[in-house]
């Protein structure tokens, strides 16, 4: 029988949802690709004319063009809030069901994303509400199409952080995580 690892140097569910997801707020963020989305899938930018955020929240480090500090620092909040609902789903799912199989992972991770882009497009969608200064039924209609687009870019990019769930080493019968 093999000892097993120290709990530091295992590569959890949790740990690959984290990582996918920290990926795509990355990439949100990086200009380049933006850009390049933007600029060759049209249909992408139709939400943000009716001003729905778009895609995911990026995470950068400084405001990409024109935009100001504040709404950098919600957009970063935003990406930061993604992170933690979509580890603490995961987490939730190892804790429930640790011997869960791969398909279990792979939908785990998947509805991870979903939650945590629904939760930040809901943030989103207040700021920009605030941004506007919408009235009070504005702020609630902000807040939820934030959240069901933001559930929707969850759906469509919830592949990544669900295949590396998916793929990851199960969790091992009396460890905790």
């Amino acid at each position: 029988m093999q000892p097993t690892p120290p709990r530091w140097t295992r590569w959890t569910a949790t740990t690959s949802v984290l990582c996918g997801c920290l990926l795509l707020v990355l990439a949100g963020g990086f200009g380049p690709l933006l850009t390049y989305v933007t600029a060759h899938a049209g249909m992408t930018v139709v939400p943000s004319a009716l001003g729905v955020p778009l895609g995911l929240p990026g995470l950068r480090a400084v405001p990409l063009g024109d935009t100001t500090w504040p709404w950098q620092l919600a957009e970063d909040f935003g990406a930061l809030t993604l992170l933690a609902v979509a580890v603490l789903r995961m987490r939730r799912h190892v804790r429930l069901r640790p011997e869960g199989g791969r398909g279990r992972r792979l939908l785990a991770g998947w509805t991870a994303l979903i939650a945590g882009a629904a939760v930040a497009g809901a943030w989103r969608g207040l700021v920009a509400a605030r941004m506007v200064e919408a009235s009070v039924p504005g702020w609630l209609g902000y807040a939820v199409a934030g959240a069901l687009f933001g559930a929707l870019w969850g759906a469509v990019l919830g592949w990544i952080p669900g295949a590396g769930a998916a793929f990851s080493a199960p969790r091992a019968a009396g460890t905790a995580h």
